[in-house]
């Protein structure tokens, strides 16, 4: 079984937003698994305060962003297709700076998705899965965490990865069976 990791925006969680770098990197390279060439290290992300106080373990967003603790758990379980670059938070109101993130590129996209089992609809000439999806093992292999070729930027985690950071009870990490996927 396959899961999609994402940030759990679905419950109120408090949980503090951010704007990340403004760059030519921003959209369109952190979600598609192209390598970043050298991007300005720390990345200097500011801090939305508006939105909550509490820090999520992953922010899900054009620049993906992952607590320290849950980067070594990833590391721990061999996961290694990704790139990791430290992230400083500061917020605008009081100046307070918050490291012990990274933001992460992970590696590559991969064409897993069986068209003939998912829900898709045309997008620029190509299949854009926008509800159920299934994978097909044979092509996922035994990757560990990737991205799909087509469809959501959500990573994919088989069922090992995707226990592992259930039981950590990680904060605002959401792990979404691909089936029960609704275009959300």
């Amino acid at each position: 079984m396959y899961y999609f990791l994402r940030q759990n925006l679905f419950e109120t969680l408090n949980i503090i937003d951010f704007m990340p770098p403004q760059s030519e990197d921003t959209v369109s390279r952190w979600i598609t698994g192209t390598e970043i060439r050298r991007p300005e290290i720390p990345l200097i992300c500011t801090l939305l305060p508006e939105y909550g106080v509490e820090f999520a373990d992953y922010f899900d967003t054009t620049v993906p962003v992952m607590s320290r603790r849950l980067i070594d758990h990833l590391i721990e379980l061999g996961v290694n297709n990704f790139d990791q670059y430290p992230v400083i938070f500061k917020r605008p109101d009081t100046s307070e700076q918050f490291s012990g993130y990274s933001a992460v590129n992970f590696k590559g996209t991969y064409d897993a998705v069986d068209l003939t089992q998912s829900k898709y609809r045309m997008r620029f000439d190509r299949p854009y899965c926008n509800g159920p999806i299934v994978l097909d093992p044979l092509k996922v292999g035994d990757l560990p965490i990737f991205r799909l070729a087509m469809g959501p930027s959500f990573l994919v985690v088989g069922d090992r990865i995707a226990k592992a950071i259930e039981v950590r009870k990680y904060k605002a990490v959401l792990v979404q069976p691909v089936h029960e996927y609704s275009g959300n």
